[in-house]
């Protein structure tokens, strides 16, 4: 028996344009065994806030315990997203990716 989980989710703003624009909708796994790579696509929740983001990897990085942490940026945007993080947060945990 294979069960499949997804999830989806709405894109709010233009940030990835031309990539995805505003409404389009996004199905989402999210396999922990597969590693995420640099140029991927990920939806991730900055913890204390609602609204999910959908954002590229651009950083992939590992802390000194072996943790895996990750950068992003919108396609559209000038900068990462470090600005978006909660304060004092430089990177993202994998537990902030939900697909």
């Amino acid at each position: 028996v294979v069960v499949l989980r997804y999830h989806f989710n709405l894109i709010q703003s233009e940030s990835m344009s031309p990539a995805f624009e505003r409404g389009d909708i996004l199905f989402l796994t999210n396999y922990q065994h597969d590693p995420i790579r640099v140029g991927e696509i990920v939806v991730f929740k900055i913890k204390g806030r609602d609204i999910p983001i959908v954002h590229r990897v651009l950083k992939v990085h590992r802390d000194g315990e072996g943790r895996v942490k990750l950068l992003t940026k919108g396609d559209h945007n000038d900068v990462n997203d470090r600005g978006l993080y909660n304060r004092g947060q430089l990177w993202l945990d994998q537990e902030d990716i939900v697909g």
